[in-house]
């Protein structure tokens, strides 16, 4: 566990952390509303933080070491999962979620990200080229 946190310096997660964060302080905290990032941006930065967060988790909780990756059938089942989920049960349950197709795309996108950039054996490091 001793390199349990330099996971989290890899440079895909720390740009998507960093946008996601500063997305929301834009539209919460200065209420700076951009229709096409408001709408877009979190569903594409939600796949590679989840999935990123899914790798860490096997890593270091479930004991699998650092050449662990996540195959492409488990990257491909959480998109299933998310997709359902959050364009049609959530939608179906509660007034305020809508449906949008756009979103499956943006998951897909992510998870295409996860799977191509960060997604690696011994991503661990933090001399990742």
């Amino acid at each position: 566990m001793k390199n349990c946190f330099a996971h989290f310096l890899h440079p895909w997660f720390l740009l998507c952390a960093v946008l996601f964060v500063a997305h929301q302080i834009l539209q919460w905290v200065f209420a700076v509303h951009l229709p096409w990032v408001d709408s877009y941006l979190d569903p594409i930065l939600m796949m590679p933080l989840t999935l990123y967060l899914i790798l860490w988790e096997r890593r270091y909780l479930f004991g699998k070491t650092a050449e662990y990756t996540l195959p492409l059938s488990t990257v491909f089942y959480y998109f299933v999962m998310i997709a359902v989920l959050f364009e049609v049960i959530f939608p179906l349950i509660q007034p305020l979620f809508v449906a949008d197709w756009w979103d499956v795309i943006c998951y897909a996108l992510g998870g295409i990200l996860f799977y191509t950039q960060m997604n690696h054996k011994g991503a661990d490091r933090t001399d990742l080229n």
